[in-house]
């Protein structure tokens, strides 16, 4: 069990969130109503997280002496974003006495997407075929072996970026030619005729109990998460592959919230990734849920007690304002029954998540509707 002596009070937490984008931004105001003294670790000071606390804190992601400074100054910390150093974050973490969750060993694991999937199979959680890609030789295996395959990087691949479909030879000899371009390596998924997309959060405290999310449909467009709607019925599939996941955050000591990615085929359900943070799909929960992914995110890493959230709703939706252009943001109003997040991003560009709007109503497909709707209203 991860060592952490939970408070007695919130307010008795210093926890510092290491990164400054929207993820940690709407986990900082969350710690803040919950009583703790939030502090952020990033680059700039005009950066979404470090606009809503005066405890901000200038640094290079990478800069050890600014990291140990920071590490010094908090009870424990958590991150938004699995890119940094694991090893780094690992080594400043016993240096200062300072617990990071989840755990920078495991981040370390689970940011190579090979070293995810190795994990995955010990813990007998279903996920895609795959094998690891260093040459063209080894593309060559990987469309014999599976025919159409998924590529990519093993590090460093979110929205779509370093990830590439191969379906034919044709295909193969374009990637090829950048095979040898990446210095982490790749790793080739077959590829998985789905019915849909489906996520979900779990979380897991460091005194060992945990918070079930309900399971979403997600919808992608240009690689991005566009809309959530849920719940979704469950069934005899669903049920076990949460009895699953839950004992996989046990078995390897999780402590925070993760986010599962998943396909849903005709026959199975498949955990395509993993993200060991709080999770887009997931944001739906501050508006359809009593208590939302990022309070019970920092409520885990402070080591205190969590239990599932009851749904407010017999539907709900989520869906992502997306920039279209570098142009500033407009929007005429907010109609009512949406509830609006914006991050307060202070540059615009094509695909860059600006803010997010949620709905509830009496179904998913209701709230869904009431959100494509009220999208007409923004100019992003």
């Amino acid at each position: 069990m991860s060592s952490s002596k939970p408070n007695k009070f919130m307010s008795d937490f210093k926890i510092g969130i290491l990164g400054g984008g929207q993820l940690a931004r709407m986990l900082a105001l969350r710690g803040f109503e919950l009583g703790a003294q939030v502090h952020i670790y990033s680059e700039s000071s005009n950066d979404p997280a470090a606009q809503v606390t005066r405890f901000s804190h200038q640094g290079k992601s990478d800069s050890t002496s600014d990291l140990k400074k920071f590490l010094k100054e908090v009870g424990v910390a958590t991150f938004e974003s699995e890119f940094m150093d694991a090893a780094l974050l690992a080594k400043l973490s016993k240096e200062t006495d300072t617990n990071i969750f989840p755990a920078p060993e495991l981040m370390g694991k689970i940011q190579d997407r090979l070293s995810q999937k190795e994990l995955l199979i010990k813990n007998k959680v279903p996920t895609t075929p795959y094998i690891a890609v260093a040459n063209a030789e080894d593309l060559e295996k990987a469309f014999e072996e599976f025919g159409p395959f998924v590529l990519k990087k093993r590090r460093f691949g979110y929205d779509g970026n370093g990830t590439f479909v191969c379906k034919d030879a044709k295909g193969l000899a374009s990637l090829a030619l950048m095979i040898d371009s990446e210095e982490y390596g790749w790793i080739a998924e077959k590829f998985v005729k789905f019915k849909r997309e489906l996520a979900c959060v779990i979380v897991r405290s460091s005194d060992g109990s945990i918070a079930d999310l309900p399971i979403v449909e997600t919808h992608q467009e240009d690689s991005r998460c566009l809309w959530v709607k849920g719940p979704i019925k469950t069934n005899t599939r669903l049920t076990a592959l949460g009895t699953n996941l839950r004992k996989f955050l046990k078995n390897i000591d999780y402590v925070g919230a993760m986010g599962f990615e998943i396909f849903e085929t005709e026959y199975d359900l498949i955990i395509n990734e993993l993200a060991p943070r709080v999770h887009n799909s997931g944001h739906y929960s501050m508006n359809a849920l009593s208590e939302d992914q990022f309070s019970l995110h920092m409520k885990a890493v402070a080591g205190l007690r969590i239990s599932s959230p009851l749904l407010l709703s017999a539907g709900f939706a989520m869906y992502n304002l997306i920039g279209s252009s570098k142009d500033t943001p407009q929007w005429s109003d907010i109609p009512d029954g949406v509830s609006f997040h914006w991050y307060g991003k202070t540059e615009n560009r094509p695909g860059r998540k600006m803010g997010h709007m949620n709905a509830l109503g009496t179904t998913p497909e209701a709230a869904l509707t009431t959100l494509k709707i009220a999208r007409r209203k923004f100019d992003v």
